[in-house]
């Protein structure tokens, strides 16, 4: 079935979706420049409790993910009441969860910053931020199925307005808070975590009146009750593996910020400063790899398995282009960037090294975005979560303890860890793509073989 998705091709797709990420992607950079405005404490506060909401976004993001992945193959195979039954039924699994992993990180926020070795103004800082910042994960996973079901639909463009009020939203909330305007108090770091769950709630708003107006759902209590079994076995097996290497990586992160504080709070700045700013190379491969994935997808759901590998290699060239000029870019500029964070020389003097190590580290973070998104979209998640968790914990991370504190490499023994970790996994996640074993575990494939059985 020729989709509005595939009319519009990957430029069609790319271009709104760029913009949108772009939007997206600065939010956190944002909202870390109005932190140091408070304090380095805030800042290192908020970066280093980013990967834990990261880990939590992510088990839903893989939800909807799973969710997507199912009714972009049923679109691509013509099968429109299957398609519409999966989206209803993804969103309620994805709603369900994200309300459950908001209440559990809002009552083990203690715990979680203390077992990471948050202290003093930093652990204060952190405790605040995570008692308000859980209300995020509701507000992401909403967001999140409103988003998959925009972007099959072939409107990306309505996410892309959706964010730009969020980014908005997010600034004058920011700038509301930390320059105290309108005689509002000092809120502090909680004003700037409660600033993101409104602009992010509004975004939201938008982005479910615009599929309210434009995509049709309607579907039949009987439909639902038909596809419910099958579409959550299907969930669960697309959405386990591909929970795996990404919560995995999240993890890893929120072990290798542990390590940066145990180093100092000079270390952990330099980190946050660092990772956040190099998010921007995320714009174009997330921005790149979501219109590819949805492309691929169909493909695979019409049988067009050829176009659709064909359609990854070109995607992932262009990728690999965009984000090594961007990473190019940012160690150029490593010194009027740090200076925007902070006026510390220590940390100005240092920024020349960690902009490179983490520039190093783009490539194999492309491709392992790239192919390992599109891996588990086609069903073919097992192998790399396996392989991706035993390189970063086996590997990477007993690496990353020996350069910063055997060897005392210090925050630069962490970044060259990462390097090894994104490198090493992109080589064995891109082989496995050209293996060619997801052209048998894609939901069409085993659904043929079933019905194959059964006749």
């Amino acid at each position: 079935m020729n989709t509005r998705a595939q009319q519009q091709g990957l430029w069609g797709l790319s271009k709104p979706l760029l913009l949108e990420q772009a939007l997206q992607f600065c939010v956190p950079l944002m909202d870390t420049l109005f932190l140091a405005i408070i304090s380095d404490a805030a800042a290192s506060a908020a970066g280093a409790l980013a990967p834990v909401l990261f880990l939590c976004g992510n088990i839903i993001w893989v939800t909807v993910f799973a969710g997507a992945s199912i009714a972009n193959q049923r679109l691509g195979a013509g099968k429109l009441d299957k398609a519409k039954a999966t989206i209803w039924i993804y969103a309620f699994w994805s709603v369900q969860l994200g309300i459950l992993i908001a209440l559990l990180l809002y009552f083990t926020a203690p715990w979680i910053t203390s077992i990471m070795g948050l202290s003093g103004d930093i652990g204060l800082n952190a405790r605040e931020y995570l008692q308000v910042a859980f209300a995020l994960i509701v507000v992401w996973a909403v967001k999140g199925v409103c988003h998959s079901i925009l972007n099959m639909h072939g409107l990306p463009g309505w996410n892309l307005l959706a964010n730009l009020v969020y980014f908005v939203a997010n600034l004058a909330g920011n700038a509301i808070v930390v320059f105290q305007l309108f005689g509002i108090a000092d809120y502090g770091i909680s004003g700037v975590a409660w600033a993101s769950v409104i602009a992010s709630s509004l975004g939201v708003l938008v982005s479910v009146a615009a599929i309210t107006v434009n995509v049709p759902l309607r579907v039949s209590i009987l439909q639902l009750k038909q596809n419910v079994a099958n579409v959550s076995q299907n969930l669960v097996r697309i959405a386990a593996p591909s929970a795996i290497e990404p919560l995995s990586f999240d993890i890893n992160m929120v072990v290798l910020n542990s390590m940066a504080a145990k180093l100092g709070a000079l270390a952990l700045a330099a980190k946050v400063y660092t990772f956040n700013t190099f998010m921007l190379g995320l714009i174009i491969s997330v921005a790149l790899t979501t219109a590819t994935q949805i492309l691929v997808t169909q493909k695979v759901g019409a049988g067009e398995l050829d176009q659709a590998d064909q359609q990854l290699r070109r995607s992932l060239r262009i990728a690999l282009w965009g984000t090594g000029l961007t990473a190019a870019l940012l160690v150029t500029l490593h010194h009027p960037i740090m200076r925007l964070y902070t006026q510390d020389e220590l940390l100005l003097a240092g920024a020349f090294w960690w902009f490179l190590l983490a520039a190093l580290s783009e490539p194999g973070r492309t491709v392992n975005i790239m192919t390992g998104l599109n891996l588990r979209a086609t069903g073919d998640g097992w192998y790399i979560s396996a392989v991706g968790l035993l390189f970063t914990w086996l590997v990477a991370l007993p690496l990353a303890y020996l350069l910063a504190f055997v060897m005392d490499l210090g925050l630069i023994g962490l970044l060259i860890s990462a390097v090894v970790d994104e490198s090493g996994r992109a080589v064995l996640f891109y082989r496995r793509w050209r293996q060619q074993h997801w052209h048998h575990s894609h939901v069409h494939a085993r659904e043929t073989r079933i019905q194959g059985k059964q006749d």
